[in-house]
């Protein structure tokens, strides 16, 4: 064999290398990426577990909460309602209004029922008497006539 034949033996020897060489290197290279790749979705899972496992103590926080206002609204609905029945059951030692006022309000309410009853009676507008746009109308109406 000669020189030329050893010179091309190693240059495609060579090539091949080069070729398996850069195949091998291409396929390290894509298995790095994946395990990068990995390491990666692994992370955001375990931020993931992290941002579920804060929102449920922050959710169980709330419900503990709103328990804690349902119970405080409920016993102060109860302590209204025992209020509200024990007033129901007893008369007030004073009355609301005075004697006086009361006697008034009564004679107001006896006039009213009296002035209801008649047919000429005004509106409950609370005017004694004529009064409105239309009391002196009669009059006018007839002096009108007289002319």
């Amino acid at each position: 064999m000669g020189t030329v034949t050893w010179i091309g033996l190693i240059v495609i020897t060579a090539v091949v290398a080069f070729f398996i060489g850069a195949f091998i290197t291409k396929k390290q290279f894509k298995q790095d990426e994946l395990k990068e790749q990995a390491v990666q979705a692994q992370n955001a899972l375990e931020q993931y577990r992290q941002d579920v496992a804060d929102h449920l103590a922050n959710t169980g926080k709330l419900v503990n909460k709103m328990k804690e206002n349902y119970d405080q609204l409920l016993s102060h609905v109860e302590a209204t309602n025992q209020l509200l029945l024990e007033d129901r059951n007893q008369q007030p030692a004073e009355p609301f209004f005075s004697k006086e006022t009361t006697e008034q309000l009564q004679a107001s309410l006896k006039e009213r029922q009296s002035d209801r009853s008649s047919a000429k009676a005004q509106p409950a507008d609370y005017v004694s008497g004529e009064s409105g746009l239309f009391a002196g109308q009669n009059k006018v109406s007839e002096h009108s006539k007289a002319s």
